[in-house]
């Protein structure tokens, strides 16, 4: 009894002692942390003071300097989602959310650290100038993008209305420079069978399916789908293509209200933080569509529009087709700052239903159709798109 009494003592102490040191490592990373941070804002307050004193010019703009601080010290993070805006580039970030916006009419996103054209909005400048899906912009205004966070990316190419913007473009092997004029860029969010080509339309009609397309998230798109959704159920269509084909996303809430009108309970969407806490947006008792339903992805079906997607293919209510989505699954906020600056931080990560996390994989089709539009001419992007519709009437007839 002494023997196995000296050992649970000795045991007690090991264990003391390793929770100890574990207490104290995590002690002195916390302040090893907090002296860095500490020591960086007396760096740059010392800084600042030599300038003030010595600097030749003896003008300087403090506002342009720190403005210039805050951006570098995010694009350290190497986060291509957490960006610095200054006032004029916060202003212009803020527009995406009303439904219109000054630029030239593409919806971009960051692919590693290179800048993809997702697809330019119909009867835009973008779209008569002749940029396409999968073009990269490797220059704006003769500044390079790599490793230019995107928001940035986003705030230099949109400017007033009547101003011009000089993008550097390479598609496939070839590069080239095309100088646009900015105008005011309306966003339809929600679309019908009128944004299909004939060809399109005869099949759906065939099909007697419902088509509605969602270009992005917007502040008013789950209103807009709300009354398309209804107007295809007062029609009597036998089921719904959803077309979230070049959808970079948008508003979480936007979209999760969307996947509510087909989730019948559960989850949604799981947004994890960096503590591992969880938080669950999941389906509300409201009306439902019950008709079959169809959801078109490919390399340009991001972020919200892959939380509508994985909602709707782990709870069983849609088939996936076309080609693997773009995989953004990390969530950012939005944070004002003095002066009308601002910033967006990546502060969560989102899982579908059931577990997924896709961010840098993206979500695999049920069924595969088509092929990737980067580096293909008009009329193949044409032709991918009819194949992909035709095969996703097709699963849609076998539901």
């Amino acid at each position: 009894m002494r023997r196995n009494a000296g050992v649970g003592v000795l045991l007690a102490v090991a264990v003391l002692v390793l929770v100890f040191s574990a207490g104290y490592a995590l002690g002195s990373r916390q302040a090893s942390a907090a002296d860095a941070r500490s020591e960086g804002q007396r760096m740059l307050q010392v800084l600042a003071d030599q300038l003030q004193r010595h600097h030749l010019n003896r003008n300087l703009d403090w506002r342009k300097l720190y403005d210039g601080a805050a951006r570098g010290m995010l694009q350290a993070l190497g986060d291509p989602y957490t960006a610095f805006f200054d006032e004029q580039g916060y202003r212009r970030f803020r527009e995406d959310f009303r439904g219109y916006f000054f630029g030239v009419g593409i919806f971009i996103e960051k692919k590693e650290t290179r800048l993809l054209v997702v697809a330019p909005i119909p009867d835009t400048p973008a779209a008569r100038a002749g940029l396409r899906a999968g073009d990269w912009i490797t220059h704006v205004d003769g500044v390079p993008t790599r490793d230019m966070p995107i928001e940035e990316a986003v705030a230099r190419i949109r400017g007033p209305q009547g101003s011009r913007v000089r993008l550097r473009v390479q598609r496939g092997q070839s590069t080239f420079e095309v100088t646009i004029t900015r105008q005011r860029i309306e966003v339809t969010s929600v679309q019908g069978e009128e944004s299909l080509t004939e060809a399109e339309r005869e099949l759906v009609r065939r099909a007697q399916a419902a088509y509605v397309r969602v270009l992005a998230f917007n502040q008013d798109t789950a209103e807009r789908f709300s009354a398309a959704l209804r107007r295809a159920q007062a029609q009597g269509a036998r089921g719904l293509v959803l077309d979230l084909r070049f959808n970079p996303g948008g508003l979480v809430d936007q979209c999760t209200q969307v996947a509510d009108w087909f989730v019948p309970t559960g989850p949604i969407v799981h947004e994890v933080d960096r503590d591992g806490r969880t938080r669950t947006v999941n389906a509300t008792p409201r009306e439902k569509y019950r008709a079959p339903v169809v959801v078109l992805v490919n390399e340009g079906t991001a972020s919200c529009a892959e939380i509508v997607a994985g909602a709707l293919q782990d709870t069983g209510v849609a088939t996936l087709v076309g080609q693997r989505t773009f995989g953004k699954g990390v969530i950012t906020s939005v944070v004002d700052l003095p002066g009308g600056r601002g910033a967006t931080i990546t502060t969560a990560k989102y899982l579908t239903p059931k577990g997924r996390d896709i961010h840098q994989k993206g979500i695999q089709p049920d069924v595969v159709a088509g092929d990737r539009v980067e580096g293909k001419s008009d009329r193949e992007v044409e032709a991918i798109r009819l194949e992909q519709l035709r095969r996703a009437l097709e699963v849609l007839r076998s539901r």
